[in-house]
């Protein structure tokens, strides 16, 4: 995946800058599947992806309510589906370290 600012910028410093940073999240878990790590250095990444995302989220959320976006509710209900199912994936499958990563990277490189 090719960081594009233009196409994730939200015009908010704080949120673009975050954006870079899971972006960055999303390309060691990219690398650590190609280089098959060890379930260890993979839990220190998994831990910074949802703690990362988890704080973007509450961030982004605080934003939409201060430019009152019509759509918060609807835009938050996503936000808990994403790491539902991120959850999801680290629980169902941390046997299988590979897919794993690949689920996980496709699930964050989707909402970037």
């Amino acid at each position: 995946m090719i960081y594009n600012e233009k196409i994730i910028s939200m015009n908010n410093d704080l949120l673009d800058h975050q954006h870079k940073e899971l972006f960055e999240i999303s390309k060691k878990l990219s690398l650590m599947n190609q280089y098959h790590v060890g379930t260890k250095e993979l839990k220190i990444v998994l831990r910074e992806l949802l703690i990362m995302i988890n704080r973007h989220f509450s961030d982004e959320e605080a934003f939409m309510r201060k430019i009152e976006y019509p759509y918060i509710n609807h835009h938050t209900r996503i936000h808990r589906k994403i790491i539902l199912e991120i959850e999801e994936i680290i629980i169902s499958e941390a046997k299988f370290v590979n897919i794993m990563t690949e689920k996980l990277n496709l699930v964050v490189q989707d909402f970037i």
